[in-house]
């Protein structure tokens, strides 16, 4: 299997691939992604790409990048799913790339391939290519940034050293400036645990600053127009806003020093738990290499002592990483992302280690456990939460539980074959099931997105559609529309003004309305479920329906 992999060391990443490009028709999931999604043809429609808004309301939080990259592929090929999410993958593969190449300067051949193997199969890069978020951007323009870098200290050419810059730039468009931490605490890690102090000085670094500059230029420019020029105008509940220090420093250190709005308080382990998960199915390598980097500080013969490394950008770009995001008062799963191509690389070594030393055997059976209480749980959601009906997709299921068995009892391959072949068998069969059946079946949930799929279906134009009560992202999305949320008491200046007008409303609407005296009649019904917040009422089938709550499209008068 090496071998193999070795030889054609793009397979499984392809492979990886191929499964993204399956979720594309995926519906554009709420919140997040549908909110970008929709901003991304607003800025299209306003026709002004340096200031920003969403559903006509200044717009201040997420650097610009996935609203200008939408923005451009829905100029190509139209405001659809393909469109959204096609950047997203295209900027996985320079990532998964970056790994390869970046693990080569260091590494082996083997130890390159592995890492971008694991890096392309982890179920957070398959997640993040169907329910696309800046972080997307943020953790492969990152990767990008600290390969080209590497290899303008490796062989100083100047195009590694405008290009790395160049991604920095990027990166700090993707999400402000971790772009530029992650990249920093790699590199300084290295040159100090290595000791090339005199890497700390080169005059490449400053100069670097000016091409992150330019990069970030015209973002700053409209940060300045929209808000720092107007310092009367009110934002997030505040006046007096800077844009530009909100992009510099509140948007993100703010969340370490509490000075940000957004808190959650999530505790200080949050990530770990998430990183179990996401990092599925080589977290239990990584814990490994993890575990053996902190025994290597200590040795019977030499007491405390530096392990010995190739490198030290991959443990300093996730470790510092994870502790930072760690102190946060706002944490979401994926924030954690970022450090994936950090750990790709350090579970990949680990792995080829072990392997050449002939000790992969207990791992090989804890690996098994893990896969198999995956397939377990996966059992539940293929068969008695969402049960396949495509006799294709239950081949596909039972093909890959199938070599997932052999691999675990098929004692003539080695140990690192067996380990290859159940956990890449396993993660490709549940991601593909994953993409062509389990998110359509929660996606018909999505009563915003399903609603909005059938305005053409009504006997009258939807013209003048409006939210009360309720948000619906994905509305605004498939109908093609900046759909505002108003309260009850607009719409008798509404009716007034229009003449007829839509309501997309819940049974709360509903009452309300009744009891203002309108005659609301209902066009259009859907049940609907937070899908981001899955639990096990929802897929149990006989309690489904106590979990749900209904969509109404109303028309008045």
């Amino acid at each position: 299997m090496l071998r193999v992999i070795e030889k054609y060391p793009f397979l499984v990443p392809s492979l990886a691939v191929i499964v993204y490009l399956l979720a594309i028709p995926v519906d554009i999931m709420e919140i997040d992604s549908a909110q970008y999604a929709g901003m991304a043809r607003e800025l299209i429609e306003r026709n002004d790409y340096l200031h920003f808004y969403d559903r006509g309301v200044e717009y201040l939080d997420k650097p610009p990048l996935i609203f200008w990259i939408s923005a451009f592929f829905y100029k190509i090929f139209g405001v659809n799913e393909f469109a959204f999410k096609l950047p997203s993958i295209l900027f996985s593969i320079g990532g998964i790339y970056a790994v390869y190449r970046f693990t080569l300067l260091y590494y082996d051949r083997q130890t390159a391939t592995m890492a971008a193997a694991i890096l392309a199969t982890t179920q957070g890069y398959f997640h993040f290519n169907n329910d696309v978020r800046t972080d997307t951007y943020l953790t492969n323009a990152v990767i990008m940034s600290v390969w080209m870098l590497a290899e303008f200290l490796k062989t100083p050419r100047w195009y590694w050293w405008v290009s790395g810059f160049f991604m920095m730039g990027i990166a700090m468009l993707a999400k402000g400036p971790m772009g530029l931490v992650a990249p920093a605490l790699a590199l300084s890690t290295h040159f100090v645990l290595t000791r090339s102090w005199k890497d700390f000085f080169r005059w490449q670094w400053l100069a670097g600053l000016g091409i992150i500059l330019i990069v970030l230029t015209p973002m700053m420019i409209g940060l300045y127009e929209q808000f720092d020029s107007q310092p009367a105008k009110w934002v997030n509940g505040r006046q007096a806003v800077s844009g530009l220090r909100f992009f510099f420093w509140e948007q993100s250190f703010g969340r370490i020093t509490g000075e940000n709005v957004w808190k959650n308080d999530t505790g200080p382990f949050f990530f770990v738990h998430n990183l179990a998960w996401s990092f599925l199915p080589w977290s239990l390598p990584l814990v490994f290499a993890l575990v053996m980097f902190i025994l290597g500080f200590y040795s019977k013969k030499t007491g405390f002592q530096l392990p010995a490394r190739n490198e030290w950008m991959s443990m300093g770009g996730f470790l510092l990483p994870f502790i930072a995001l760690s102190t946060s008062h706002y944490k979401l799963p994926h924030y954690i992302y970022v450090v994936f191509p950090f750990a790709a690389v350090i579970a990949a070594d680990w792995m080829v280690q072990v392997f050449k030393s002939k000790q992969l055997k207990g791992v090989l059976a804890a690996q098994g456990v893990v896969l198999l209480a995956c397939w377990v749980f996966a059992g539940l959601i293929f068969v008695w939460f969402f049960p396949l009906n495509n006799p294709l997709l239950v081949l596909v299921a039972f093909t890959g539980l199938g070599v997932c068995i052999y691999g675990l009892s098929k004692a003539d391959l080695t140990v690192f074959d067996r380990f290859m072949v159940v956990s890449l068998s396993s993660v490709l069969a549940v991601n593909v099931l994953l993409a062509l059946h389990f998110y359509p079946s929660i996606l018909a949930y999505q009563a915003p997105g399903v609603i909005a799929k059938k305005f053409d279906t009504l006997d009258t134009k939807v013209e003048h559609v409006y939210h009360l009560h309720l948000s619906g992202r994905a509305m605004d999305f498939y109908s093609k529309k900046v759909i505002p949320e108003i309260s009850i008491n607009q719409i008798d200046s509404l009716v007034q003004l229009q003449k007829q007008i839509y309501i997309h409303t819940n049974d709360k609407g509903l009452q309300q309305l009744k009891e203002k005296g309108y005659q609301a009649r209902v066009v259009l019904s859907a049940d609907n479920y937070s899908i981001t917040l899955l639990s096990m009422n929802f897929g149990n089938p006989s309690t489904r329906a106590s979990t749900l709550d209904k969509h109404y499209l109303v028309v008045l008068p």
